[in-house]
């Protein structure tokens, strides 16, 4: 008999209280999934004529699957508040705003991709508010270390849909069979190799990236003989590093010194399933869940991989 989601209730100590929420995710990825591929017919590509918080051109997808996610989340009943990447501020679930769980997402990773049918993704993580139940939830709440989380994980969309996940027990990937129209366990224990794999970075900014990262990159290369993949999507290049090991990386550079990738949304959640998966999660001046957030939309430097690639990188 195939493993379903409903496993994840068996899981920690958080299991149980992390299923309902991770379900709503999984519906929402379903959703999406359907959206994507029917896209092109349904003229839902290309840009949206509006800018989100970041001062990014939205694309139409961003938007329709922001509010995708939103109301899955608002149908489980757990959750008090969503964060989004495409919201400036924190989107209260007003029935539920007694309940005890907050949602971060960047609910279409790597949708600059869409228009060349490129690998996208969803990446989420689950924190407890901490404020009380009788008040409404506020942006404070979000802001707590990626040691404190319960939960995170991603979505990509590829030829399968798969969700890989975890609530602080090992990660794990359920993708979409099919047959079934189910998230099925299809890659338990997802560990990363000690060795091998690639490095993942844009290396066209490598000329203006600080802390002397364009040196320190030449030096991993000759230290590990990592090859190099890189796609553009952080969901789509994280799953692989993930699989077959190496290390991914976004520096900041002379244009983005504090960094591209937002906290909150992406370092995090992937920082979280990465440390689960056995690897490392540093950023510039420490381990990415030690970091103590200071706004939603907070970015910083990140480098995710096998220890052994992380060390010699930063070295």
């Amino acid at each position: 008999m195939s493993i379903t989601l409903n496993r994840i209730a068996e899981q920690g100590t958080n299991g149980v209280a992390m299923m309902p929420i991770i379900q709503g995710v999984a519906r929402a990825a379903a959703t999406i999934s359907a959206l994507l591929r029917s896209a092109v017919f349904k003229d839902v590509l290309g840009e949206a004529g509006a800018e989100n918080v970041q001062g990014e051109q939205q694309q139409k997808l961003d938007v329709l699957t922001d509010e995708i996610f939103f109301q899955e989340m608002r149908a489980t009943g757990f959750v008090c508040a969503v964060g989004s990447e495409e919201q400036e501020q924190l989107q209260v679930v007003e029935e539920y705003a007694h309940a005890d769980w907050l949602v971060l997402v960047d609910p279409l990773d790597g949708s600059s991709n869409l228009d060349i049918d490129g690998p996208v993704g969803t990446i989420f993580s689950i924190v407890k508010r901490t404020s009380p139940n009788l008040q409404r939830p506020q942006e404070m709440d979000c802001l707590q270390p990626g040691k404190q989380i319960v939960a995170a994980g991603y979505v990509l969309y590829g030829p399968a849909t798969m969700l890989v996940c975890s609530v602080g027990n090992g990660v794990e990937g359920y993708s979409i069979n099919p047959g079934t129209s189910r998230f099925e366990l299809s890659h338990p224990d997802i560990r990363i190799p000690a060795q091998g794999g690639y490095y993942s970075v844009n290396e066209a900014y490598s000329s203006s990236w600080l802390g002397g990262m364009g040196s320190r990159l030449g030096r991993m290369k000759r230290e590990t003989g990592l090859g190099m993949r890189y796609v553009g999507s952080m969901v789509a290049d994280m799953h692989r590093t993930l699989l077959k090991g190496g290390i991914f990386l976004y520096p900041a550079d002379e244009n983005k010194p504090n960094g591209k990738l937002r906290l909150l949304y992406e370092a995090i959640p992937m920082g979280f399933l990465m440390e689960q998966a056995g690897g490392q999660a540093m950023s510039a001046d420490g381990r990415v869940l030690e970091v103590m957030p200071q706004g939603l939309h907070q970015r910083i430097p990140v480098f995710l991989g096998a220890t052994a690639a992380v060390s010699s990188l930063l070295a």
